[in-house]
């Protein structure tokens, strides 16, 4: 079967001048070239909507003028020319597999190389998802290049769901960022993503694997050829100022980034794996994390309890729940309700997520022998109104807490247990007294995150039976539709966007903190807060299905959540 070459067209001068080269590839190679111009519509499909006006004219025929005088050869290309509308990047993805064609090249408006990769375009969209390679040009290279040559040089150009090996090595010039570097450009995209995490990790001698986590989830980005990720590894450690000489010691910091990401920030974690070098870097963004405590999704009974603890002042306030739960977000978002400029906010965390000019933040850095213990009491000697102790992670950090709390103090920190009656449990086995819980808990807020609906695509379903007694037994009342999940471009046809904090939110009463100074086990306090109206944490997940916020399946799916399938 003869090589088919697929050039799309808008006819603009980037395209003019790549189609020189598209032909020159198609002569070396004796292909078909396919020449395709797209019109943006709602409708896909070949049509008849001729060329617009421009330097080719508007037909057929000037086009193969052009075809036919390039580098001053007179054989002419076997061409044909195809006009359609529609999205552009989904109907050159089509027509290729529809003409079973071999190689795709086209120009870009000018991102080249890493660049054009991870910056987004609609040749990066065609990259994704065409089944061939693709060549996407700014300046074309050498017409002496082979067909066989460009295949394999463009097969792993850009992120793909297959598994192929990545050979292809690009030239140093082509990764040259005009705003600053490639891992600057990375970032970037991984932002415009809305990542919170980007990993890249070792597959073996020759590559890496880049993935994004988004909403909670891991997602494959792309694979890189050694050549291009080793050098885009040590980047990264040259921001955080890290020491490149030696792999095979685990590193952490923060990275310096450009003005024009000031409103993030991102560290770094670099550990020796078995064949190679892991990288995990934590993308935090200064907006998501001082958010009004009225957009974290707190039911309005729970917000109230919350501005309760507020405005009580003094003892100890936990957020609990796993890693990448939300715990620092909702922390820092009570802390700036209370940032009035007349109270002193003072911190102690491993590392500090985010700098606040209004906080005094303090580090712990076992390198200058700072600890958590050390550092919070060092803190307590600056006169604070509010303290906020990144994590407790034993007992003599609990009970520092404990007494600050005693003394007027207002401690806030975070813990990971599974919900509000086992944080009692937690504290007691880092030996906190009854007493001294009973004294000094002001408040517990557990939480996890679910993944919130596309509002753009969502749909509804009938509820059955059991999914109605799901809500019956914990007191949620069913609704009469499910939401499920659609799939638009909005939400990259997942059907969700964003997510959403559930809570579990504890004020204790009287007859609380009696059963915590007796020892109560955990069921007997699970009772009493059901009683006090403490929703639980199923109960609030549900009602956000019930709202149409959430998924029964998004629910279900989540660990803490004694849920059977259903359909």
């Amino acid at each position: 079967m003869a090589n088919k070459i697929l050039f799309p067209t808008d006819f603009s001068p980037a395209s003019n001048a790549a189609l020189r080269y598209a032909v020159s590839f198609a002569k070396q190679a004796d292909a078909r070239l396919l020449v395709a111009h797209v019109e943006p519509g709602l409708t896909a499909g070949v049509g008849t909507v001729p060329p617009p006006d421009g330097d080719l004219a508007n037909d057929e025929a000037a086009l193969l003028a052009l075809l036919s005088n390039v580098s001053g050869n007179e054989k002419s290309v076997a061409h044909e020319f195809r006009a359609l509308h529609g999205d552009p990047a989904a109907e050159i993805v089509r027509l290729a597999e529809q003409e079973q064609v071999d190689l795709i090249v086209m120009a870009t408006a000018g991102r080249t190389g890493l660049r054009r990769v991870l910056m987004g375009s609609v040749a990066e969209a065609v990259v994704r998802q065409a089944t061939c390679p693709v060549l996407s040009l700014k300046e074309p290279p050498s017409p002496n290049l082979t067909l066989p040559h460009l295949k394999r040089a463009t097969k792993d150009l850009a992120p793909t769901g297959r598994d192929e090996p990545i050979d292809f090595q690009e030239p140093k010039t082509t990764l040259a960022e005009a705003d600053g570097s490639r891992a600057v450009a990375l970032l970037s995209r991984a932002i415009e993503a809305r990542a919170t995490d980007v990993h890249i990790d070792s597959l073996g001698a020759d590559d890496m694997e880049v993935r994004f986590r988004i909403d909670g989830r891991l997602e494959h980005y792309c694979r890189l050829h050694r050549d291009l990720a080793h050098p885009l590894v040590s980047q990264l450690k040259v921001m955080a100022e890290l020491d490149i000489s030696n792999p095979f010691q685990p590193k952490e910091g923060r990275l310096s980034l450009p003005d024009a990401m000031s409103g993030h920030e991102v560290r770094i974690t670099c550990v020796p794996v078995v064949g190679g070098e892991s990288v995990a870097m934590r993308l935090l963004n200064r907006q998501h994390l001082l958010r009004p405590l009225d957009s974290l999704g707190l039911a309005p009974d729970a917000l109230l309890w919350i501005h309760e603890m507020l405005r009580l002042g003094e003892g100890v306030v936990l957020v609990t729940g796993p890693a990448g739960s939300g715990k620092t977000t909702t922390a820092y978002s009570m802390l700036h309700a209370l940032d009035d400029s007349r109270r002193n906010i003072v911190t102690i965390e491993d590392p500090p997520e985010y700098r606040i000019g209004s906080f005094r933040q303090m580090a712990a850095d076992p390198r200058h022998n700072i600890s958590m213990t050390s550092g919070l009491r060092t803190l307590l000697r600056m006169d604070p109104d509010v303290v906020l102790v990144g994590e407790i992670r034993d007992a003599e950090t609990a009970e520092i807490a404990m007494r600050a709390a005693s003394s007027g103090k207002y401690v806030f920190t975070t813990l990971h247990t599974r919900d509000v009656a086992s944080t009692i449990t937690a504290l007691r086995d880092l030996h906190i007294d009854n007493r001294s819980l009973a004294g000094n808990l002001t408040g517990i807020i557990s939480q996890r995150l679910v993944r919130r609906l596309c509002p753009h695509c969502r749909r509804q379903t009938p509820i059955d039976s059991t999914g109605a007694q799901y809500f019956l037994d914990e007191g949620v009342p069913p609704p009469a539709t499910l939401p499920t999940v659609g799939g638009c471009g909005k939400c990259r046809n997942l059907g969700y966007h964003e997510r959403i904090g559930v809570f579990e939110v504890a004020l204790p009463n009287r007859a609380i903190r009696e059963a915590i100074e007796r020892g109560a086990a955990e069921e007997e306090l699970r009772d009493l807060l059901r009683t006090n109206g403490t929703r639980s944490l199923l109960a609030d997940a549900l009602a956000k299905v019930g709202d149409g916020v959430t998924t029964l399946d998004e629910v279900r799916s989540m660990t803490w959540v004694p849920l059977p399938s259903c359909s």
